[in-house]
């Protein structure tokens, strides 16, 4: 399988694509502007109004899964109690982890996509920094083509398939599937501004 390259010029092409879309450019605008005004996660309603924006543009069915049994409220009392707004404005990938288990073990669903969407936005839009990455349904089935499977064999350890990046949510491995990201990155020698976010965008965006 020939390994899907990608460059400077693409990653900025997608987030142009995104940013100019009727639908998701404008759901873009709403997420920003709400974190930016609301940055601080110490009030459970301020946290629950802004799990409900980003599960509904995002599509990830909080709502129908959690809301009847009024896990919103208990996720959000959560990211209340865990430092969240210091260590997601130093990047603290753990968070991640830690959040997504408790989900899983509370609230009987792994949360791990939602939960590495909630702490980008806030690292990206309230800090204006790029240390987390997004982890959804595409990118899981996707992202194999980025990288071949020797590096990928050397990276990890392991054996690359087409559903190998959907490990990394079932055993919550969130520093795992970002390194990977960040071969992928260095290997097509990206240096635009917040890479981290514009893959997502790409891969995503091409691919939805």
């Amino acid at each position: 399988m020939t390994v899907k390259r990608i460059s400077n010029k693409d990653l900025e092409r997608a987030a142009e694509r995104v940013k100019s879309d009727k639908k998701y450019g404008r759901e873009g605008i709403l997420i920003a502007s709400a974190l930016k005004q609301f940055p601080l996660n110490h009030d459970k309603a301020i946290v629950s109004m802004k799990i409900c924006l980003i599960d509904l543009t995002n599509g990830t069915n909080l709502m129908r899964n959690l809301g009847k049994d009024g896990g919103i409220y208990d996720l959000a009392e959560k990211i209340t109690k865990v430092d969240f707004d210091k260590r997601v404005s130093c990047g603290d990938l753990s968070l991640v982890n830690e959040l997504a288990k408790w989900t899983k073990e509370k609230l009987g669903k792994n949360l791990f996509s939602f939960i590495s969407k909630y702490c980008l936005y806030h690292n990206v839009h309230c800090y204006n920094r790029d240390d987390f990455v997004i982890y959804d349904s595409v990118l899981a089935t996707q992202m194999y083509q980025y990288i071949s499977k020797e590096d990928y064999q050397m990276l990890t350890g392991h054996t690359l398939y087409k559903n190998s990046i959907k490990k990394y949510k079932n055993n919550f491995q969130y520093e795992e599937y970002k390194k990977v990201i960040d071969f992928i990155l260095k290997e097509n020698k990206i240096s635009v501004e917040k890479p981290h976010r514009k893959i997502d965008w790409l891969i995503w965006y091409e691919n939805r």
